[in-house]
């Protein structure tokens, strides 16, 4: 986010994909060293296979998920701006909807964020990963975030 001398707040365009000096593309992020996105596929992948089973009747888990492209950019926006502290609902609204012509609620972008909360929880990411704060909007808790970029030919 970034404010000028009269206070009139302007949105940045979600994560910066391309760093036109040095020929780098955004591939994706490590998170925690244990987890890694790939923008390109739309998934999440746990690096290492750490996941203890659980017992015969609950849910299993997965080393391996795909996001729907509105939640991949959600968690890739949260993932640029995790050193930032908290993200504004509607800098969200804008970013993940809005600038990508879609219908955006305060509403969707709570049942996004729980779906999200869900999906991760299946290859063992903490359901408190992703925390809200009423007025300040959400952070990533605990997150340790190494961008990777790949050498565009």
């Amino acid at each position: 986010l970034i404010m000028d001398d009269t206070i009139q707040i302007k949105y940045v365009a979600a994560p910066i994909t391309k760093t036109s000096e040095s020929g780098l593309l955004l591939f994706g992020y490590i998170i925690n060293d244990e987890y890694q996105v790939d923008i390109k596929s739309g998934s999440v992948i746990k690096l290492y296979n750490t996941i203890e089973y659980p017992h015969q009747g609950e849910e299993r888990f997965t080393n391996y998920l795909r996001l729907r492209e509105t939640m991949l950019r959600l968690l890739t926006y949260l993932l640029a701006h995790a050193s930032c502290g908290y993200v504004s609902n509607q800098e969200l609204l804008v970013q993940v909807w809005e600038n990508h012509n879609l219908s955006s609620s305060t509403t969707r972008l709570t049942q996004v964020i729980s779906e999200l909360k869900a999906r991760l929880s299946k290859i063992g990411i903490a359901d408190d990963f992703i925390k809200s704060s009423r007025g300040k909007g959400y952070t990533l808790r605990g997150a340790y975030v190494t961008p990777l970029y790949i050498k565009k030919i």
